[in-house]
């Protein structure tokens, strides 16, 4: 990039093409289809968690160590250590369905059996350990940005729900069920140290 005299302010003609606005909107299981949509330009394809409220929070986290040495007594270049890598999506779900709260809890779904509740119930359990079915496959959110139709897309892989159940109810208000999505690496992802997670950022002329 050539550069440029300085100057007052950080806004240019390009700046308001560049804006992520809105909430956005979170898939489970979120793919691109090559073959897919008009004229086989191909699509993302994936199955809506559910309508939120209040926002949605990406947070990828780097933790570094310092290698300390004799003699230096200020962070100096290459003495910082990669140790771990994080990604997580906080989503606030104000749709509520059996699903999402079988998620929120990892627990299991079963219908009533007419006995021990009415029959068009669904019964939500916990479950007493995590298996790997447990996990979602992947979980995006879609975003907006000024200045493109393309979205903005995070992708988190192998995501779990940590965050528990926990909503409060009342009067001329909707709840709104807080949900913390943590990614996970799976066995090629561990192999090669990579994050899992990745972020797919429209060109933007």
């Amino acid at each position: 990039m050539a550069k440029t005299a300085v100057k007052r302010t950080g806004y240019t003609a390009s700046t308001p093409k560049h804006y992520l606005i809105n909430a956005g909107a979170v898939y489970k299981n979120l793919t691109w289809n090559k073959t897919g949509g008009e004229g086989s330009k191909g699509q993302w394809e994936g199955e809506l968690l559910g309508a939120t409220a209040g926002g949605n929070k990406v947070t990828v986290e780097q933790n570094y160590r310092m290698v300390e040495v004799d003699g230096v007594f200020t962070p100096a270049v290459g003495q910082k250590l990669l140790e771990s890598q994080s990604a997580k999506l906080e989503v606030n779900v104000k749709e509520l369905t059996a699903e999402n709260i079988r998620l929120s809890i990892n627990g299991e779904i079963d219908d009533a059996d007419g006995e021990t509740a009415p029959t068009g119930y669904k019964v939500i359990t916990g479950k007493s350990k995590l298996e790997n079915k447990d996990y979602i496959k992947n979980l995006g959110i879609v975003g907006t940005m000024s200045g493109t139709d393309d979205p903005i897309i995070i992708i988190i892989d192998n995501a779990l729900c940590t965050s528990g159940l926990d909503f409060e109810t009342k009067d001329n208000d909707e709840a709104v069920i807080p949900m913390t999505f943590e990614a996970h690496a799976g066995e090629g992802q561990v192999e090669s140290l990579e994050l899992p997670c990745r972020i797919y950022f429209p060109n933007i002329a």
